[in-house]
C-alpha cells in the first residue's frame, strides 16, 4: 500500500468517524481524540495486520493447495507442473 493510499484511507476513515459522532467541521477536535472516543485504531493498521495474517495463513498452508503454490511461484520461479 502506498503512502498516498494510506493517507487517503485514513482521512476517509476519520471523516466517517466524525460524521458518525456528529462532530462539526468548526469543532477543533484532533484525530487522536476521535480515535480515543471510538476506541479504534487507524484503519490502515488494521488492514496491515489482516494482510499479514493472510500471508501467514497462505505460507503455512499445504504446498499442494493452489494459493500456496501461487505464493511460491511469486517468490521463486514457476513449478514444472504449473498450468497456465
Amino acid at each position: 500500500m502506498t503512502v498516498t493510499a494510506r493517507r487517503r484511507i485514513d482521512a476517509f476513515d476519520q471523516w466517517c468517524l466524525r460524521h458518525i459522532l456528529r462532530i462539526p467541521y468548526t469543532a477543533h477536535v484532533s484525530n487522536p481524540t476521535v480515535c480515543k472516543r471510538t476506541n479504534l485504531s487507524r484503519v490502515t493498521s488494521t488492514i496491515l495486520d489482516r494482510r499479514l495474517e493472510l500471508f501467514g495463513y497462505i505460507r503455512r498452508a499445504d504446498p499442494s493447495h493452489d494459493h500456496a503454490r501461487a505464493l511460491q511461484a511469486s517468490i521463486n520461479r514457476l513449478p514444472d507442473d504449473w498450468r497456465l
